[in-house]
């Protein structure tokens, strides 16, 4: 059944709509231009005359994907939780932020097409590679999580080697781990257990950076060049 059109929608954005809704459920070979053209209520002429294949149509999908994800980060630099309380319990907020921000319904989905394609086709994981580094908000995430654990040192009394690097850990630890779960199984988490599993996380993880009486510092071993992954956390 074709969507009802929006007001003031382009033909463009009215395509790109049902796109999405079409791939990020039945993958790119699962997909077909006759189906968006369908389901936007307009002429496959239509269609084509805004993307020239499916290929550019689905990495026109990759690229609202990674835009809604990063709008969804961006929101996190407004959030006052950041700047009140201890710098233990704004990262914990920060983190908690990041992780609902990545393991909705429509970002999962976008993260299961993605990996799902971008195996079988060069090009589109090339897309994906350059759709990520136009991302200010994934290294502002970071950048955020490191200065903030700059600030738990300072706190505590010690110097945190290589905190952007710890803030990769860290996220991938709490945000990753939630999204692989999701990306694997049809496991549906609460608000209230992605809270609690990332402050749980988070406090560990803080805690073992801490330095003992007998004991320095953690840092990172040499020629440990952490991440070693992709930016994304």
């Amino acid at each position: 059944m074709p969507r009802k059109k929006r007001s003031g929608r382009s033909k463009r954005d009215i395509v790109l709509d049902a796109a999405v809704e079409l791939l990020l459920v039945n993958g790119y070979d699962g997909t077909s231009m006759d189906a968006v053209a369908a389901l936007a209520g307009v002429s496959k002429t239509t269609v084509y005359a805004h993307f020239a294949d499916k290929l550019e149509l689905f990495k026109a999908v990759l690229h609202y994907g990674a835009r809604e994800l990063g709008q969804h980060l961006s929101e996190l630099k407004e959030r006052d939780a950041l700047s009140e309380g201890s710098a233990e319990d704004r990262l914990v907020s920060a983190l908690i932020a990041a992780s609902q921000a990545g393991s909705g319904s429509q970002a999962i989905a976008y993260f299961r097409v993605m990996i799902a394609e971008a195996n079988r086709r060069r090009e589109i994981l090339d897309a994906f590679g350059t759709f990520a580094a136009e991302m200010p908000e994934v290294s502002d995430i970071v950048s955020i999580i490191a200065d903030l654990l700059v600030d738990y040192g300072s706190e505590c009394g010690f110097t945190l080697d290589r905190p952007d690097a710890h803030a990769a850990m860290l996220l991938r630890m709490t945000a990753s781990g939630i999204e692989f779960d999701q990306l694997i199984s049809d496991f549906q988490l609460s608000d209230e257990l992605l809270e609690s599993h990332v402050e749980y996380i988070t406090r560990v993880f803080l805690r073992g950076l801490r330095p003992t009486a007998s004991e320095p510092a953690v840092a990172l071993p040499p020629g440990y060049d952490y991440p070693w992954g992709p930016a994304l956390a």
